[in-house]
């Protein structure tokens, strides 16, 4: 089988690897979850053998991370014929072999209890799990003939890590660790290039973390008043709909829709693309939320917004400046966030959400990096703390 696979030359040796924990680590944007997926489907495909457990700390952020990843790549490679998968328990059985790929969280504990056969496991985002969430994971690995591994991917955000500590402060005999940037990835286009490169200019700390993928210490976070959670969907069990719209085009295109509810906010669901034109943007948000909802928008689009408005949505401009970014972000501290498990891309933008540090110390202004569904967020709160305009409707 000829998969003619695109593949990033710095991980080519880790496809030989036996260590039995690899630990893959570094900045942004440089394909370590691409390669490792990638990875995945070779060593299920190759050998019969290879089970495969998927995880992460929460486990309905798997759906929308790496199973989603493999599915695609799965369509993109022509593989469909040999998978058969269940969507239901984001688990694909390979047709040719017999082995398996299955999905869950350490947040699922009576569920990894359960669990046989494994002999391979990768841990994404590995940086949100416990050391003893990676000890119940290894003891899962044992038995039999076939070659154990672990593999853990994720951003090096805090030096305070327990990774730190077992992996790196210590020579660990059964580890094989690669450190890679953006630099490393061939295939990354030159925007978010530049994106990275000019975290430079935006905050030390995370041109530390994300561009050089060194450790750092993600300090100064803008909220920490939230929870992740199973919520209630449904429109009616809350006091108002509100949604924010912040446009996008090579960063992505965020909408978000919140639930208020006795004070409270609740994120019902996201929207999160890049590379989409207007066109597509409206097409999107009208199937997956509708026209019916308010919405305040990004006020540096006025065109954009006025298209949005002929397509029948009641959407008006946030208010700009410096201080509608400090009132915004002083009322999301206010009020309690709840996080419904399934929006992944609302959870990553808010645990890195933070203040900009200079020389001379901690400002009051946000790192504009990583925050499309924050600023979003923040359009979408105006009209709960100020006197808003009704929206024009403009035909």
């Amino acid at each position: 089988m000829d998969l003619n696979l695109k593949m990033n030359k710095v991980y080519i040796p880790l496809l030989k690897e036996d260590s039995r924990y690899i630990v893959l680590y570094g900045g942004a944007g440089s394909g370590k979850s691409h390669f490792q997926a990638q990875k995945v489907l070779l060593d299920v495909l190759a050998n019969k053998g290879n089970n495969y457990l998927i995880c992460r700390k929460v486990g309905k952020t798997i759906r929308h991370s790496c199973y989603a990843q493999l599915q695609s790549m799965i369509s993109e490679y022509g593989l469909s014929a040999f998978f058969d998968v269940n969507k239901t328990e984001m688990s694909f059985t390979c047709k040719i072999n017999g082995n398996r790929i299955i999905s869950t969280g350490l947040d699922d504990v009576e569920k990894l209890k359960s669990i046989a056969g494994v002999n391979k496991i990768w841990v994404e985002e590995a940086s949100e799990i416990s050391q003893e969430d990676f000890k119940q994971l290894d003891l899962r690995l044992r038995g039999g003939d076939s070659q154990k591994q672990i593999t853990m991917t994720f951003n090096p955000i805090s030096a305070l890590s327990w990774i730190k500590k077992y992996f790196f402060d210590v020579k660990h005999e059964s580890a094989t660790i690669l450190k890679t940037t953006y630099k490393d990835n061939s295939f990354l286009d030159e925007q978010y290039k530049q994106v990275i490169e000019n975290l430079k200019y935006e905050d030390e700390v995370f041109y530390n973390i994300y561009a050089l993928g060194n450790w750092g210490v993600l300090g100064n976070l803008i909220l920490t008043n939230y929870v992740v959670e199973d919520i209630p969907l449904e429109n009616n069990r809350y006091d108002v709909i509100i949604c924010g719209l912040d446009f996008g085009f090579n960063h992505p295109s965020a909408f978000v829709k919140i639930g208020m509810k006795d004070g409270d906010l609740y994120i019902l669901d996201e929207l999160y693309e890049t590379k989409l034109t207007n066109t597509e943007l409206i097409a999107m948000v009208k199937e997956k939320f509708g026209t019916s909802y308010n919405v305040t928008a990004d006020s540096a689009e006025p065109d954009r917004i006025k298209e949005f408005q002929q397509a029948g949505f009641y959407i008006r401009p946030a208010e700009k400046g410096k201080g509608s970014v400090k009132d915004g972000i002083d009322y999301l501290r206010r009020n309690k966030i709840h996080i419904a498990t399934h929006c992944i891309n609302f959870l990553n933008e808010i645990q890195g959400w933070k203040y900009k540090e200079t020389k001379d110390g901690v400002t009051d202004e946000p790192v504009n990096i990583k925050d499309d569904l924050m600023a979003a967020t923040r359009y979408a709160v105006e009209s709960q703390f100020k006197r808003v305009a009704p929206n024009i409707y403009i035909m």
